[in-house]
């Protein structure tokens, strides 16, 4: 009996995944490589347009601030009505904000900062629909030992835009200008809105998952309770992208400066990135297996690490080598941490929990930048990255202090 149910998780595992599951990480792809996009692009012509580093600042927190504020509504709007129907509110919405900011512009290669404030601001608010509402669909359209894979589909359509955007950002703005290249990741956002529609549309109602993979909730009060673990995983992600975040902010007057580059070796820096990303992406579902808490803090702690000689580079090769070495690090975190998320908690639950952890996440990350855009104004660029990457490495360690976060598997 042990080896026929053996042999049958074999065969499930290996069987071809669903259709929809390849197209939910299309979709996921063009959503955030235009998110990519409109923030490498906007980092990249703050100081042209003569923007100061509270202007930046600001700039970088509106872009995402807003999702701190609907995260969590939005997650629990997909519990209740499905994850298709707010991904298609969330990219048609964004795609039309988009176009209204490049209207607002009266030369295209200019972009006023009240409009880039208020529709950006806006298409903050949004984006955490479609965020949640991918990872809500994927249990629902999978066998449950099928969703490791899965999961690095759909990771896969998070790293690849650290490839697209950081490409596309610096050809689009030399030959279109910083406000008709919006056009550019609208576009996305339409293509993405036309794949969306030929989604599956699963019940609202949780999936079957079998016994052992998912602690069901004792009672009512538990289901509304988060499990230790999950609290730490978040909070661990949490620490990482805040920590993370200004290597954004500091990487364009890094490359500057520093390296004595001009924005093509800015967009290979970051492209270099995504692919040491995409190199390890299939990684994540192995090293899920046992132990994905301990998983996650080591690769913050080794991700610092690596980095950290960053500061002490002046030649374009060298730092190359990290960005490349820093993304296929990067990889796996997020596969790791989604199948995490999904097996700890009620499924009923995926959407407010899914909203939460991306309306925590998208603000950690340009808090962090912001921080580091004022900190330009006293310190040198290779402080802050330094300051960053040992942030990194100081979130895994006290990440590995949780004794649940330790145990979990």
């Amino acid at each position: 009996m042990t080896e026929t149910r053996s042999g049958t998780l074999q065969e499930i595992s290996r069987r071809r995944l669903p259709r929809t599951v390849w197209t939910a990480g299309a979709v996921t792809a063009l959503a955030s490589t235009a998110d990519n996009f409109v923030l490498f692009l906007l980092l990249w012509v703050a100081q042209p347009q003569g923007w100061s580093a509270v202007q930046t600042a600001a700039v970088v927190l509106v872009l995402r601030l807003p999702t701190l504020a609907t995260g969590v509504l939005l997650g629990r709007a997909v519990d209740r009505w499905g994850g298709r129907r707010l991904i298609l509110i969330d990219l048609t919405g964004r795609a039309v904000l988009l176009l209204l900011l490049v209207l607002s512009s009266r030369q295209a290669d200019t972009l006023p900062l009240a409009p880039v404030l208020v529709l950006g601001g806006l298409c903050g608010a949004l984006a955490p629909a479609s965020y949640a509402g991918v990872r809500w669909l994927v249990p629902r359209i999978v066998d449950t030992e099928q969703l490791g894979r899965a999961n690095a589909v759909v990771a896969l359509g998070d790293q690849l835009p650290l490839i697209l955007g950081a490409a596309l950002a610096g050809p689009s703005l030399a030959l279109l200008g910083a406000a008709t290249s919006m056009v550019v990741p609208a576009g996305m956002l339409f293509v993405a809105t036309a794949l969306t529609l030929t989604l599956a549309r699963p019940a609202p109602a949780a999936p079957s998952m079998p016994r052992g993979r998912i602690d069901p909730p004792a009672d009512r009060d538990d289901a509304r309770r988060l499990p230790p673990r999950v609290l730490a995983l978040i909070a661990l992600s949490t620490a990482y992208y805040f920590a993370y975040g200004p290597f954004e902010t500091a990487s364009p007057p890094f490359v500057r400066g520093q390296l004595g580059a001009a924005e093509g070796t800015y967009s290979l820096l970051w492209t270099l990135f995504g692919i040491g990303a995409l190199a390890t992406l299939t990684t994540g579902p192995l090293l899920s297996r046992r132990r994905p808490g301990v998983v996650n803090a080591v690769g913050a702690l080794v991700w610092g690490a690596v980095m950290l000689p960053i500061a002490v580079i002046h030649d374009v090769l060298p730092a190359a080598v990290l960005f490349l070495v820093g993304g296929a690090i990067w990889g796996p975190y997020t596969t790791v941490e989604t199948g995490a998320l999904q097996r700890w908690v009620s499924p009923a639950r995926h959407g407010a929990v899914f909203g939460l952890q991306r309306s925590l996440l998208a603000v950690a990350t340009p808090l962090g930048a912001a921080l580091a855009a004022i900190a330009l104004q006293e310190v040198a660029p290779r402080t802050v990255l330094a300051v960053s990457a040992g942030g990194c490495a100081l979130a895994g360690v006290l990440a590995l202090t949780s004794r649940d976060l330790r145990r979990a598997q």
